[in-house]
């Protein structure tokens, strides 16, 4: 007699449990994996004749379920399958193996999907490791799979439109960089354009600077809320975003009006210097 190979074995003990307290999606794919052993056999029996002999001689109810004639994958422990050639074992084990991989290979898609979406850190990629670099293949591995989505999903959930809002942020920041860029740079502006040009220019500014505090107010309290519910810092690549609004902030003119470039390191005050690491330490503490 022959060893039935692991995931045959696999299948066999699912199909004994109650399939009810499995999940839909299980549910399809055992069915489907013993469908696809059942047919296997019944072809197998129909063109070898040297199995055939082997079984003849047992009662049918022992290798053929009942209403179908088909070979049954119920029977505790399933011994004579061993019957059948180590050969047809083989491809029976990759009848199941198969498919689950290419729903172990769905499911890690996924997560790899939800984690660039979310601007995931090395270390939440680093919870992930272990399932990632997995290299068993059975139900229980997919289980295993689907319980990492089900405990993510709800941070991805929160997060994205979070980040959704944050990004609409930077691109208002990078409008104001363009902004200084254009205006500082040209030295001789002020002799070339016009009052009404100069006036527009400084309600921009105005413009920029009540707009920039609002959507600084609005991000600490989003980030905040969700480091609340979650018990995880919002990060983005790894940078908490609190921390990246801090340094945002830091340097920039104390007056808006004149400018909403930041200034040099040696132009920045001792003060301002230390206001920044008090506002780091405060994030750290909360």
């Amino acid at each position: 007699m022959n060893p039935i190979p692991p995931n045959l074995i696999n299948l066999i003990e699912y199909l004994n449990k109650d399939l009810n307290d499995l999940p839909n999606w299980e549910i399809t794919l055992i069915g489907n994996a013993k469908s696809s052993v059942q047919y296997r056999i019944r072809d197998h029996f129909e063109a070898s004749a040297m199995t055939r002999q082997k079984f003849v001689s047992m009662p049918k109810e022992i290798w053929q379920e009942e209403g179908t004639g088909l070979f049954p994958l119920v029977e505790k422990p399933r011994k004579i399958l061993g019957y059948l050639p180590k050969q047809e074992l083989t491809r029976l084990n990759d009848l199941v193996l198969l498919p689950l991989k290419t729903e172990r290979e769905d499911l890690r898609a996924k997560l790899h999907d939800m984690l660039d979406k979310m601007r995931a850190s090395d270390s939440d990629r680093d919870e992930l490791t272990e399932i990632f670099e997995r290299e068993s293949c059975f139900f229980q591995d997919l289980e295993d799979h689907v319980k990492e989505i089900e405990k993510w999903t709800p941070i991805y959930d929160a997060k994205i439109p979070i980040i959704a809002e944050l990004e609409q942020r930077e691109e208002f920041l990078e409008e104001i960089e363009e902004f200084e860029s254009k205006a500082t740079g040209d030295k001789d502006r002020y002799k070339k354009a016009t009052s009404l040009a100069l006036e527009e220019e400084n309600k921009f500014r105005a413009y920029a600077a009540k707009k920039m505090k609002e959507l600084d107010t609005r991000a600490e309290k989003l980030c905040l809320e969700f480091e609340k519910e979650t018990g995880r810092e919002f990060q983005i690549d790894g940078i908490r975003y609190l921390d990246m609004i801090t340094e945002q902030k830091f340097g920039r003119a104390s007056n808006p009006a004149l400018s909403l470039a930041k200034l040099k390191i040696s132009a920045i005050s001792s003060y301002e210097k230390k206001r920044y690491e008090e506002e780091l330490a405060k994030h750290d503490s909360k």
